[in-house]
């Protein structure tokens, strides 16, 4: 690909996939693959990975299975001290970065844990902050932006972003405790459970519906804790227990391990 036809397109699409999934490209400006942009910090790597997207068709699928079993992309995301004194932005990849989802994988993630995605393909859009489909079907307009959306750097649409923004303010955190769209998720995550006998067993569910994981037995004790306690609450001032348990599945909701990839 070095000189042929498709060579820089080759390059710059490689160099969004893995950007896609690292959350930084090799070059860490992907619009910008000229001389007032970045170094690629793995130039051979850059361009194998290049040569053998054309090789083999520029099959996306094939490349993104490339990336997704290296063992690079499948490394932990401990961090070291000794390894960090050599390279604190992780620029070549000794480890695994945390980083945020996107406002879109927030709010469908919390939908499809819910019990409330409606999954319908294509059609139109619209601007009600309360639909139930994927947030690609958001209408847009200028004026009149989803807030909840805005608050975890939605994007400007009128112009091509490269790289999102990752802000991390107090709003996001009152929206998780606050807002009424993430109380609705969580009304409808804590039904999805009603299903299950037991509180062991409602707990170990929502932990494999929101992180694909079983609860440690201290987060297990915690729970529990939680759920009698606020229960309590709810039932001496008049209401019901299954309160309690929206209340759980809110704060669910607000652990980093629900916001972000490690």
């Amino acid at each position: 690909t070095k000189n042929g036809a498709g060579s820089l397109l080759a390059r710059v699409f490689v160099n969004r996939v893995w950007h896609y999934h690292f959350g930084r490209g090799m070059v860490a400006t992907p619009s910008d693959f000229g001389k007032q942009g970045g170094d690629p910090s793995h130039p051979e790597l850059l361009e194998w990975l290049a040569h053998d997207f054309v090789e083999h068709g520029w099959n996306v699928k094939r490349l993104q299975k490339q990336i997704l079993m290296s063992a690079t992309f499948q490394q932990n995301s401990n961090f070291e001290s000794s390894k960090a004194e050599q390279d604190i932005e992780n620029k070549y990849l000794w480890r695994f970065s945390p980083r945020r989802v996107e406002a879109e994988v927030i709010r469908d993630s919390m939908l499809q844990v819910s019990g409330l995605l409606d999954p319908t393909p294509f059609g139109l859009g619209t601007r009600d902050p309360s639909m139930n489909r994927r947030s690609v079907y958001f209408f847009l307009k200028r004026a009149a932006l989803i807030p909840e959306m805005l608050l975890f750097d939605w994007p400007e649409h009128l112009v091509g972003v490269g790289c999102r923004t990752n802000s991390t303010i107090a709003p996001q955190a009152l929206q998780f405790l606050n807002g009424p769209q993430t109380r609705r998720y969580a009304e409808g995550f804590a039904k999805q459970l009603d299903m299950y006998p037991s509180d062991q067993s409602k707990i170990k569910s929502a932990y494999q519906m929101a992180f694909s994981r079983f609860p440690t037995d201290t987060e297990m004790d915690l729970a529990l804790q939680f759920i009698e306690t606020q229960g309590t609450s709810y039932l001496n001032d008049g209401y019901e227990v299954s309160r309690a348990w929206a209340d759980y599945c809110q704060s669910l909701f607000s652990l980093n391990e629900f916001l972000y990839v490690r």
